[in-house]
């Protein structure tokens, strides 16, 4: 049976299962009649980042409808970089995005895009708008309205240009998710905006979630600015049956709960209501969030669905249905001392049913030799997903990382940044020496991060569904390399399939290697016998043992041509 004849629908199955669009390309590209069946699949989720690439695929989705009617989610960031961007973007100095007037070009050109393409999106139900200001076109947010009636979920962002109090963005109704983001610009333009009123129209804002959106599912009020932060206590009078997912960030839903505790009782009542959250974000610094006794003083039953935290340790020990608890995310690097071990193997052995961690430390002085991943491991033994960051200086080797994690069994997903030590091997190397000693590893994330003073470091923020539509991380790395392994049907590895990223030394922007290591050992069936030079150059002990009898070799041969001379 030849690819031609396959049916659409068991095409379209196919791209259920390939990891990463650009297999789904590569098939799309295999035959025409293919391209038609997998259209659907190729076109359902888009995402754009730079206005040169929003502007050139709007303008061709506006230019071929039969296409744009297949886009089912859609997600914008119209910035231009100062730096490279990528899938952690590697610089000397941060990546930056263009804020304020700068960025109104750009910003301009991708929202007209998006406004004459939103005439062809029937099917469209997501739409994020990911960019340092918000779309100067308001008339977008009704085009959208109006010719997307499947429409359910809008994220979008806010800078230091203000929107009308009369803008289109709060017009919608009966939205299943919303995100609104606050950034920098936001924070650096409006110091000395109302409490009650930090934007123009923010009572239409609530009054859209309150009013109009009773069947809310997934909510996301964010920004960082522990200093100014913005009032959101709109959000208290908000009751959302279906609530599944909720994300605070850096704001305040009681500007009196710091000076009272006892005033936080409403956003406990809030939490008490919503009985069927099953992801909680609470990234805010402020007491009306942050202070453990919000959740400690919950009812026992509250909360009873949420597998899914991210937020402090001390907030995750004091969650009533702790022990159901998934997946945690601490967002906040923690400074690595010689009693966090103890202290994070105690609120850990709290959770005995996490299976992903994301946790982050500052090393600040000394030297840490794996104690605290031991203390993890011991904690959390079914552990499926790790994602763990030791920044600032140099602590342990990928030899000792890989000792450490050996007792998780379960592990899949692995996400490591880390300071090389002196000496440290190469990454691809890393890699293998992981695979090697934890073959049940599926696809893993190494990266190498710069030496940094602690007073300039900051953690990238884990990549949350429902308001950083962005998966990238903009924290400066040295090095970054992302392997996927493939296994044989008894689960043996084949080959390491490792896409690496190196920082350009004269020039902004990142250099791209792509290659597949065979991890088959040697004299495998199928495996090619390595030269004779090969082994001479491994750094194994058997390539030391060939170059002392190269050197050996060469040493008789020598003295064999002086004798022969004499």
């Amino acid at each position: 049976m030849s690819m031609d004849t396959i049916p659409a629908d068991v095409l379209l199955e196919i791209a259920d299962y390939l990891p990463c669009p650009s297999e789904v390309l590569h098939l799309y590209l295999t035959s025409s009649r293919i391209a038609d069946a997998l259209t659907p699949a190729l076109y359902s989720r888009i995402v754009l980042r730079g206005p040169a690439q929003c502007v050139h695929t709007l303008d061709m989705l506006y230019a071929r409808p039969e296409r744009a009617r297949h886009v089912r989610s859609l997600s914008v960031c119209p910035d231009s970089l100062l730096t490279g961007r990528g899938t952690g973007a590697l610089s000397s100095s941060s990546s930056a995005s263009k804020w304020g007037r700068s960025a109104l070009p750009d910003a301009y050109a991708v929202s007209s895009a998006v406004l004459s393409v939103a005439r062809h999106l029937e099917v469209l139900r997501s739409f994020v708008w990911d960019g340092e200001e918000l779309p100067p076109y308001d008339d977008m947010w009704f085009a959208l309205r109006i010719f997307c009636p499947r429409l359910k979920f809008i994220a979008t962002t806010l800078g230091s240009i203000l929107p009308s109090p009369n803008s289109h963005l709060f017009d919608f109704s009966d939205l299943h998710g919303f995100s609104l983001t606050f950034k920098t610009g936001f924070y650096w333009q409006n110091d000395g905006v109302s409490r009650d009123e930090p934007i123009p129209g923010y009572h239409r804002l609530w009054d859209m979630l309150i009013k109009r959106c009773p069947n809310l599912e997934h909510l996301a009020i964010d920004g960082h600015s522990p200093h100014a932060p913005v009032d959101a206590h709109g959000l208290l009078r908000g009751r959302w049956p279906n609530l599944r997912s909720l994300l605070i960030g850096d704001v305040v839903l009681d500007w009196h709960a710091g000076l009272n505790p006892a005033l936080g009782k409403p956003f406990r009542t809030f939490l008490d209501t919503h009985r069927n959250l099953e992801s909680l974000h609470l990234q805010s610094h402020a007491p009306s969030v942050a202070a453990p006794s919000v959740l400690s003083d919950l009812q026992e039953d509250a909360l009873a669905k949420v597998t899914t935290f991210s937020g402090a340790l001390v907030q995750a020990q004091a969650l009533p249905a702790r022990a159901s608890l998934k997946t945690l995310r601490v967002p906040d690097a923690m400074i690595l001392r010689e009693s966090s071990q103890m202290s994070v193997g105690a609120a850990l052995g709290l959770l005995p049913a996490l299976s992903s961690l994301t946790i982050a430390f500052r090393l600040e002085q000394g030297y840490d030799n794996g104690s605290v991943l031991r203390s993890i491991a011991a904690a959390c033994p079914h552990l499926r997903h790790l994602d763990f960051t030791l920044a600032c200086r140099p602590s342990f080797t990928i030899d000792t990382f890989a000792r450490c994690i050996r007792p998780l069994g379960q592990l899949r997903t692995l996400a490591l940044r880390i300071v090389p030590s002196q000496g440290e091997v190469s990454l691809r190397t890393s890699g293998v020496r992981l695979v090697r000693s934890s073959p049940r590893l599926q696809s893993f994330e190494l990266v190498f991060l710069p030496r940094t003073d602690t007073r300039t470091f900051s953690l990238p923020t884990p990549t949350l569904p429902i308001s950083r539509s962005s998966q990238y991380i903009y924290t400066p790395m040295r090095a970054q390399a992302i392997f996927a392994l493939s296994t044989d049907a008894h689960g043996l590895p084949l080959a390491l399939r490792v896409v690496e990223r190196r920082a350009c030394l004269f020039w902004p922007g990142e250099s791209v290697q792509r290659s597949t290591i065979d991890m088959r050992p040697a004299g495998a069936p199928g495996t090619q016998r390595p030269p004779l030079f090969a082994l001479v150059l491994e750094g194994s002990p058997a390539g030391e043992e060939a170059r002392m009898l190269l050197s050996c070799a060469v040493l008789m041969a020598v003295v064999i041509w002086g004798c022969i001379r004499l």
